[in-house]
């Protein structure tokens, strides 16, 4: 079976919602930013942001840097 399809779905599906969407575009230029810059750049709520981000880490698109107790 062809992974290929799942994979490209799974993160159309990913870059589909909105809010997603916006935080990506966010971060499209290289740059860390912290969860609430991202739920700012999105306008949603930092716990809502936090649920998207969760997402991408999961699906792969993202990962975390930490820098003291500070995670980008």
């Amino acid at each position: 079976m062809n992974t290929l399809p799942n994979h490209v779905s799974s993160t159309a599906f990913l870059i589909a919602d909105p809010a997603r969407a916006a935080m990506l575009i966010a971060l499209a230029d290289g740059r860390a930013l912290p969860a609430g810059e991202l739920a700012y750049a999105a306008g949603v709520t930092a716990q809502t942001a936090s649920s998207h981000l969760a997402k991408f880490l999961a699906g792969g698109l993202l990962t975390v840097e930490t820098e003291g107790r500070h995670r980008y």
